[in-house]
C-alpha cells in the first residue's frame, strides 16, 4: 500500500504525487472517481487501459515493474534461451 500525506491548497486543490500518478498512469484531463468512506477520502482512476495485457505484466509475480522493462527483460530471456539451444 502506498500511503502519502498531501496538503489541500487554495480553492481545496490537492496536487496527485508524481509517484501516484505514474504507477496509476493518470494524466492531466484524465476524470477520478471520488468515494467518501466514513472519514476517508479515496480517489480512483478508473479509466481502461490501452492494453490490458500490458497492465498486467509483472501482477502475478507482485513486481512492480513498468511495461516496456517487462517486455525488454521477456526479449532478452528469450535471445538468452535462443543462444543456449544454438550453442548445444
Amino acid at each position: 500500500m502506498c500511503l502519502v500525506e498531501i496538503k489541500v491548497l487554495q480553492g481545496y486543490r490537492v496536487i496527485l504525487p508524481k509517484e501516484v500518478r505514474r504507477k496509476l498512469r493518470i494524466e492531466r484531463g484524465d476524470v477520478l472517481k471520488c468515494e467518501l468512506r466514513g472519514r476517508e477520502v479515496v480517489l480512483r482512476a478508473e479509466h481502461i487501459p490501452a492494453s490490458p495485457t500490458i497492465e498486467m505484466l509483472g501482477l502475478a509475480a507482485g513486481v512492480e515493474i513498468l511495461p516496456e522493462q517487462a517486455v525488454l527483460k521477456e526479449v532478452e530471456e528469450k535471445l538468452a534461451r535462443s543462444t543456449k539451444v544454438r550453442g548445444r
